[in-house]
Order: structure tokens, then sequence, then C-alpha cells
């Protein structure tokens, strides 16, 4: 890795394995999901008897194999145009989570396995104009892991609600201690979870983010790629700064920007290195911009906690500039409830639902391809001391220090599932009786405003009708044949 790459800072500024509640801590009862070279003579088709080969049969034949093959094959992943807008989403919160000293509270707290809780999420997102909330996920592994339970339920009501859902595979996972552990989750998310009409595709193929792929080498990641999905069937997205994983990956993000007063500058930057990079390699990758409020995860006790003011809303504008200026495929925002790193834009006891409006504000104005450079409405003051629970952390007056990135542990080093203290019962949640918000109609995509080349148009168009161009093509050889036999009578 070039050493610029290494003072853009982290990914993702998080400690490993600890992001917020207790992931392993056990679902309640009765919320599990429960579910869970050709030679002179060739035969041909019946309708066109015997026929000795010539030039251009062998040549018609030769594209009319070549059609039904282009059809097989995975479409590109930029033919689509869908510039989608996504979110980190978290479901691992319990009562306890509410009890520490966050910079800011929920409207209505609430337990992660609560399916009038993940329904208000999913409606709240959509009122946002969000297209898909991106769970992190630590496996199939049902015991003590209710990030596995919890997104079933995610995706079943996201499903009644028009949302659509996929997963942040974390390698950090105390249940994941080898390749094959990773082997085995994805052939788990492949075959039960992709298989649900509400989980994200794009161009038919499943969309996968993955957070710390650095445990493992790229050769390593070639081997679980060719094991479980050989013929690029998904869609992998990598994280981080190393873009040598982009041999495997089809697509690079950064969790965080936080450490850069200037987000739009990193943005820019990191965009550029992932289209750089995909001309020198000769192929398409996507990139996908990460988007934050502000930060501030001093509630976590890391030695290197710090604030990113969130400067009513500007520091929020300024990473969407910085996401359309730098070409984004996609947009991912860091993050719908990441609460105790201060990342949220769930509606809050200090900010009420502003951040949920400005989302769909800056949304619409990235998918029209729009300048985001209008100022920000004020936000209401935060308030998070009128909560019941203790009161935040003070401001610390002292500069943002610049956090350094955590070395990337071996294989080796990740925690087994048995090492994974014996989590405690969560009380069974009350669905509680506060009406569900309704949903704003989401807007529609606005396709890109550059017409592609002719040569594009041919080749969605052959990609798109095999079938079809096959059909004509033996419709024209039928009627080449009948012609021939009506000279010789």
């Amino acid at each position: 890795m070039q050493t610029d790459l290494l003072a853009e800072g982290p990914g993702r500024l998080t400690s490993v394995g600890f992001r917020g509640g207790d992931p392993t801590r056990a679902a309640p009862k009765g919320n599990a999901c429960g579910r869970r070279g050709w030679g002179d003579d060739f035969p041909t088709p019946a309708l066109y008897g015997k026929m000795r080969s010539t030039m251009l049969q062998k040549c018609g034949y030769g594209l009319l194999l070549g059609l039904l093959l282009l059809g097989l094959g995975a479409p590109p992943l930029h033919a689509s145009g869908e510039r989608l807008v996504l979110a980190f989403y978290y479901a691992w919160y319990d009562s306890a989570t509410w009890e520490r000293p966050l910079s800011d509270y929920p409207a209505q707290r609430y337990v992660s396995a609560d399916p009038a809780a993940i329904e208000r999420h999913v409606l709240w997102a959509r009122q946002a104009g969000i297209d898909a909330l991106v769970q992190s996920w630590y496996g199939p592994w049902t015991a003590n892991n209710q990030t596995e339970t919890n997104f079933a339920l995610l995706l079943d009501i996201a499903a009644r609600h028009g949302l659509r859902a996929a997963v942040d595979l974390e390698l950090t996972s105390p249940f994941i201690g080898s390749t094959g552990d990773v082997a085995a989750a994805l052939r788990h998310l492949r075959t039960v979870h992709a298989a649900h009409p509400a989980y994200l595709r794009v161009g038919g193929r499943p969309v996968i983010f993955f957070w710390r792929q650095e445990r493992y080498p790229v050769e390593a990641w070639q081997a679980i790629r060719q094991e479980v999905d050989p013929n690029r069937e998904t869609v992998w997205i990598a994280e981080g700064t190393n873009l040598d994983y982009l041999q495997v990956f089809d697509g690079n993000h950064l969790y965080s920007v936080a450490w850069d007063p200037a987000p739009e500058g990193v943005l820019t930057r990191w965009g550029r290195r992932v289209r750089d990079w995909s001309a020198r390699n000769g192929a398409e990758k996507l990139w996908v911009a990460t988007v934050m409020p502000g930060y501030d995860d001093r509630a976590t006790g890391r030695a290197d906690a710090f604030v990113r003011d969130r400067a009513g809303g500007e520091y929020y504008r300024r990473c969407w500039q910085g996401a359309t200026a730098s070409g984004a495929d996609w947009v991912i925002i860091t993050s719908f409830n990441e609460w105790m790193e201060g990342t949220q834009i769930e509606p809050s006891v200090g900010y009420g639902e502003f951040y949920l409006n400005l989302t769909r504000e800056l949304a619409e104005a990235y998918r029209a391809g729009a300048s985001l450079s209008a100022p920000p409405a004020a936000p209401p003051s935060p308030s998070p001391a009128s909560s019941p629970t203790p009161s935040p952390l003070p401001p610390t007056p002292t500069p943002t220090p610049m956090p350094s990135p955590t070395p990337t542990p071996s294989p080796t080093a990740t925690p087994s599932p048995t090492a994974t203290p014996t989590p405690t019962a969560t009380v069974t949640p009350t669905p509680s009786p506060t009406a569900i918000p309704s949903p704003t109609p989401t807007p529609s995509p606005t396709p890109p405003a550059a017409a592609p080349a002719p040569l594009e148009d041919a080749a969605s168009f052959l990609k798109a009708n095999p079938g079809l161009l096959a059909a004509v093509l033996a419709a024209l050889l039928a009627i080449g044949k009948v012609a021939r036999n009506g000279r010789r009578r």
C-alpha cells in the first residue's frame, strides 16, 4: 500500500469487535424469526434438416452461440444507472444501551428485536429517500447472535413497505475464525437471505458489503470467491484504503471520513483513485461514497475518541457535495443508527427529524446530479440532557485528534466464538403503541444525463435480448435455406 494512502486514516473509526450494544446478546424468546473448429458437415436443429456447411452458415451459428453465451453472463454493474442511496443499520441494541452516557438518544427508545421498532426504522428510511438498509451481520449462527435473527425480521418487514436490505459482513465477528467460516457464511447468505424478495440486488445480483476484509490476504479472498461465487453472480463491496482487494471485489467504500474536517476532498480523491485503478486494470469497479452527519465516539471510552461537530448539518451537506463531485456510483450513509459513535440520522431527542428530512433533500439532489451548495436550514438545538437517562458527556475542549489506523490483525487473531462472554437474556420487547409514521413516496431514481455511446447501446441490447436476436438469426438462416432449395428446383 502506498504511504499516501495510509495517511488518509482508517476506514472505520472503531476498535475490533466493539460496535455499541451487544450483538451477541441472545435474542428474546418469541422474537427469533424461526425460518430460517467445426467439420465440413454438422447437425443442425430439425427445422433445418442436414445442411452442408458454408462459411456463412458457420459464422451465423457462431454468432448465435455467442449471443446465447452473452445472455448467460452477468450484466455490467454500471449498466443499470441506478444511483442508490444506502444506509448502514445496526440491530444489536437492548434496553441497557440507553443507560450509557450518549451524546444524544433516540426519540423513542427500543430493543432491536422488537418488530415494531424495525417497522418504524423501515418507514423512516423510506421517508428519508433511502433505497436500502445495510445491516451489520455476524453470520448465520443463531445462538447468541441477534444480527442473524433480526436481519430475517428486517427483510420481512422491508418487503411489506417497499424497502430493500443487504448485509455488511463483519470479519471481526466472534463467530468467524477462519476462511472456512467466511465461506460458510457467504453460502448461507446466498441461498437463504439473498433469495428473499427484499434483498438488495443490482442487475439481478445480490449486493454484499464487507468490513475488515483485510483480515485475510487477497489470495485467500480469491480462493473464497472461486469456491462460493465463481461466476461473479453477487456484488462484493470492500472497505478501506487498500485497493489491491479490487482484484477480487467489485467496488470499494470508506466506512468513515470523519477524521478529516474537509470530507469533500477525501471523497473526490478516493473516487479518482478507484477510477484510476479501474482504468489501469481494465475492469470497471464501483465507487461507493460515504456521507456522515458528524461523529462522537466518546461514549465508547476509546483512548483516541474524538468529536467531529455536525455544524448544524453543514458537515453532512459537505459530504454529499463531495459524493456528487466524486462521481459516486452509489452513496452510503454512516449511519442510520450507530448511536455509540454518534453518526445516526435516526430521529433523536436532540435533533428530532431534522437529519431525516435533510437526507431526503440531499438524496434527491444527488440522484438528479444537482448542485448541493445551498445553505442548510438551521436544526433544532440538541438537548439530550432533557432525556431522563444520564446526561451526555461535556464537550471536549482539546483539538480533534487525527486517529491512526488500527493494525490489521492476522487471520489467526480472529476471536473464536468460545471467547465471547456469555450474554444475559434480554427482556422480550413490548411493541410500542406510538403511531408509526406514514412514509413519503420515495422518488424514482433519475437516469444519468449522459447518453451512452452507440456501441454501448448495442451491447446493452444484445445482453438484454439474446433470445430475440437468436430467433431472428435462426429465421434468417431458414429463409436462406428455402431460397436455395427454390433455386435448385
